[in-house]
C-alpha cells in the first residue's frame, strides 16, 4: 500500500526555533514510523532552519516566521523550509579552511538525494530537499 503523509508547522524565526523545527521533524518522523534517515533529515532541517532564521526578511515589528512541510510515502521523505527572503538564493559554497559558516547547502547537498528551492516573488522561497527511506 502506497501511503502519503503530510504535516507542516509554522516556526518564529529565532535561533531557539532551530531545535523546534528538529523536533517537530523528528516526532513527525516517528509518528509515521519513516525513520531509517532520521539523522540525515534532522541535520538537514537544522541547517535549512537557520538559514531562514539567518536570512528571512523581519517584519514591520521586526519579527518574522519560517514554514516546516514534511511529505512521507513508503519510499521519499520530502522536506520544505518556507522562508520570507526573496532575495537570497541558497547555493553550495566551497568555503575555506578557516571559515566558521558557509557549509550548510553543502551538508543538504551530500546528505540528500535532491534538493532545489523554489522562488514565490517578492513573498519568498521554499528550499527543499528529499530522502530516499522506507517505513519502521
Amino acid at each position: 500500500m502506497h501511503k502519503q503523509e503530510h504535516a507542516e508547522h509554522s516556526f518564529t524565526a529565532v535561533p531557539e526555533s532551530i531545535a523546534a523545527a528538529r523536533a517537530f521533524t523528528e516526532e513527525t518522523l516517528e509518528a509515521w514510523r519513516v525513520t531509517g534517515r532520521m539523522d540525515d533529515v534532522r541535520l538537514c532541517v537544522s541547517e535549512l532552519a537557520s538559514n531562514a532564521v539567518n536570512h528571512g526578511t523581519p517584519t514591520e515589528d521586526g519579527g518574522h516566521v519560517f514554514h516546516v512541510r514534511i511529505d512521507a510515502d513508503d519510499t521519499l521523505i520530502r522536506v520544505e523550509v518556507e522562508d520570507d527572503d526573496p532575495l537570497s538564493t541558497p547555493r553550495v559554497r566551497q568555503p575555506a579552511e578557516g571559515d566558521t559558516g558557509g557549509r550548510g547547502m553543502l551538508i543538504v547537498e551530500s546528505l540528500s538525494a535532491a534538493w532545489g528551492y523554489e522562488s514565490h516573488d517578492a513573498d519568498g522561497k521554499a528550499v527543499w530537499t528529499e530522502f530516499f527511506t522506507s517505513r519502521a
